[in-house]
């Protein structure tokens, strides 16, 4: 090896391991919940303390609807149209807005009524995220890392294609009314008019698969190669904290990122991933002996948290 090659093996080396920043360990008081069923469960929010609702299914063949009453010792199921649900959101009002397979659409009053379908005449798309703000809100879909669409959604119901990408989109977030943030196959968007219009943040490099605004300045999004992206501009400009693609990187199969405040949050993941971080992403811990399983959805409520996964897995700790 000549001394240029192997200067420039040992600045790579050099430079390599000194992006590989060391993730620590930390414990955490959890316990797995009994479960009714083995479906893959997609998304869990909890209304108050004690109720909180599931999503999931089988594809196109089975549907779930998962419900407690008493903060998960006990679980209600249901089934809607059968097929399976990919996501779920309750908005500022607790309406309940639920989408998945073949542009499914369904809709709760209140965390206590039954869910109602509503056709949004898209047979043949698959509804990957939905976010609400009062009555108006958005659905994003696509699939095999094509054909993204923005659905806005409004008056009663009624769907209406407001652009469409060549990209999967996977995940959309409401930070303000009129500020809603789209995430999928290698792009982030943003619109500032309610979802009317939507501009290309320029971010690639990953497939963003979760975003999360614990306040109307400060978000986070995660993606499925290990990236963990931030703005502290509402969405202006997002940098990257971990980027997944690079060689210092190992890959790491984000599915769910959750903010407790600008500073404390969650990630979990495929095979048993779930990360935590007490100073806005600069440094992340990982928790010590979780079960090795794909992780879907966390959501965290008074410092409960719950996170549910594939056959039909649910989870709850406590922040401490």
């Amino acid at each position: 090896m000549t001394k240029t090659k192997l200067l420039t093996f040992l600045i790579f080396q050099i430079l390599f391991f000194a992006g590989c920043k060391k993730e620590e360990t930390f414990q955490l008081p959890w316990t797995e919940l009994q479960s009714p069923t083995s479906l893959n469960l997609n998304a869990i929010h909890f209304t108050d303390d004690s109720t909180g609702h599931v999503i999931g299914g089988n594809i196109w063949f089975e549907d779930i609807y998962l419900k407690t009453n008493d903060a998960g010792n006990t679980w209600l199921m249901d089934s809607l149209r059968g097929k399976e649900i990919l996501e779920m959101q309750f908005n500022n009002n607790d309406n309940g807005y639920a989408v998945g397979i073949g542009g499914d659409f369904y809709f709760k009053a209140t965390p206590e009524s039954n869910w109602k379908y509503h056709n949004l005449f898209f047979p043949n798309e698959t509804f990957r995220d939905v976010s609400f703000w009062g009555n108006e809100g958005i659905i994003v879909t696509g699939g095999a890392f094509k054909n993204g669409k923005i659905i806005k959604v409004q008056d009663e119901f009624n769907g209406e294609v407001v652009d469409s990408f060549e990209q999967e989109l996977a995940t959309v977030f409401h930070s303000e009314k009129n500020i809603i943030h789209v995430g999928g196959y290698g792009i982030m968007l943003r619109s500032t008019d309610g979802g009317t219009t939507w501009e290309n943040k320029g971010i690639i490099g990953d497939f963003f698969k979760d975003i999360h605004f614990p306040n109307s300045q400060v978000g986070y999004a995660v993606g499925f190669s290990g990236s963990i992206i931030k703005t502290t501009d509402a969405g202006a400009s997002w940098n990257f904290l971990r980027n997944g693609d690079n060689l210092s990187s190992s890959n790491k199969p984000f599915q769910s990122v959750f903010f407790i405040d600008k500073n404390n949050g969650f990630i979990v993941g495929d095979q048993g991933i779930f990360w935590r971080t007490k100073n806005g992403g600069e440094d992340w811990e990982v928790i010590e002996d979780f079960p090795n399983v794909d992780l879907n959805d966390i959501f965290i409520i008074n410092n409960i948290g719950y996170i549910v996964g594939k056959d039909g897995r649910i989870f709850k700790f406590e922040v401490v």
